[in-house]
């Protein structure tokens, strides 16, 4: 597994994360959610370093390049990705970068077949299933579980949308939907898409603008949902966040 570079505050011992444990409300997982440039790892790595509580981070996002837990069968599936993409890009006469990177080539069109649609959505619900099993791990352990992204947000889309997808698309939605566990508090860091698009010009400024609609629609996903303004400074982004991470989880 693939350990997070996100810098960390010294371990807290035992007793200390027990006596923390027994401050916290019900609410122990926090998922950072938003567009691509809202300023999520940042964030993350900032309430790391100075928030009271004993916090561990976990990614919760589609991407196996960003994860910090993953299960092997995902890594290499990844990689035969990365190597089929290299291929295209050499069939095409495309330079090809020193680091390929998958960002974005997600939301090209999906033509696989249904072999490939049924290896897809095995490979997804194993590795979401995983992925709580190591948040409900940390949290037996006695630590508030900081979520960058989450699958409920990412991968999981609004009821109009999903009824034009393919069979293997639904079943894996009904799983989120009915299975799989809300985080207790969720955090949107928001601001419109052509400040997002300044910031990070990884994906074009029209799906920017419909996945902030999206994701401002999904507020049933979690316990609590709360919208913070990413366009302030960043000390005042974090000051609410670690206020709002009191709030909800601090008795």
């Amino acid at each position: 597994m693939k350990t997070s570079s996100i810098a960390q505050k010294p371990e807290p011992s035992r007793q200390q994360r027990q006596d923390a444990f027994h401050n916290v409300k019900s609410v122990k997982t926090v998922a950072l959610i938003g567009c691509d440039g809202s300023g999520k790892t940042t964030i993350a790595k900032l309430l790391l370093e100075t928030c009271p509580l004993p916090i561990k981070y976990v990614y919760m996002g589609t991407s196996v390049e960003s994860s910090n837990f993953s299960l092997p069968t995902a890594r290499l599936i990844h990689r035969w990705k990365v190597y089929r993409h290299k291929r295209a890009l050499q069939k095409s006469g495309k330079t090809v970068p020193q680091k390929v990177t998958l960002h974005g080539v997600e939301h090209r069109v999906d033509r696989r077949g249904r072999v490939g649609a049924f290896v897809r959505l095995c490979n997804r619900v194993s590795e979401e299933s995983f992925r709580q099993l190591v948040s409900w791990i940390l949290q037996l352990r006695g630590y508030v579980v900081l979520y960058d992204r989450h699958f409920l947000f990412d991968a999981c889309p609004t009821a109009s949308k999903s009824s034009h997808l393919r069979l293997t698309d639904r079943i894996h939605i009904w799983f989120l939907r009915r299975m799989y566990p809300r985080p207790g508090l969720a955090i949107l860091l928001d601001a419109p898409a052509d400040v997002l698009y300044t910031r990070k010009q990884e994906v074009p400024l029209e799906y920017l603008e419909s996945n902030r609609a999206e994701l401002l629609a999904k507020s049933e996903f979690a316990k609590h949902f709360v919208r913070v303004d990413a366009t302030q400074p960043l000390d005042d982004v974090l000051e609410t966040v670690r206020g709002l991470i009191s709030e909800y989880c601090v008795k």
